[in-house]
């Protein structure tokens, strides 16, 4: 979210390639830096030796998916049960909901993390509009 707001997303995407013209690839280079930076920053002590081959952010972006990505098909059943079982019990209804909407919203983000931008625009669209219902 942090890299989108920046408008820098494009560089861990690849479709922000280095430009040949002395000017842009300075920019760019600058906006590189600033993410492998963010990225050194954010990551565990240990793992920052790892990554000091890697030439640009998206190298490093890709390294720490191909570490860090896995199947969620454990956590997804996980989340399913918990939320199955989950009750009220001793909470306020604020700390129910709220406890709830946690497990529903990493459960939706493990639902829809294959599904493609458009589809999921569709499906968004789809969600609004039955609220309204």
């Amino acid at each position: 979210m942090f890299l989108k707001g920046k408008t820098l997303w494009n560089h861990i995407d690849g479709s922000s390639l280095a430009l040949t013209d002395a000017k842009d690839l300075t920019q760019w280079e600058t906006k590189d830096a600033y993410i492998i930076s963010w990225i050194l920053a954010s990551i565990e002590p240990r793992m920052v030796n790892n990554l000091r081959s890697f030439g640009t952010a998206k190298q490093m972006w890709d390294y720490l998916r191909c570490i860090y990505h896995q199947e969620n098909t454990a956590r997804h059943f996980q989340l399913e049960l918990e939320i199955s079982q989950f009750n009220q019990g001793n909470l306020s209804i604020e700390q129910y909901y709220s406890e709830f909407i946690n497990l529903w919203s990493e459960y939706s983000g493990i639902i829809y993390s294959k599904v493609s931008q458009e589809t999921l625009e569709g499906l968004q669209a789809i969600h609004e509009e039955s609220k309204q219902d």
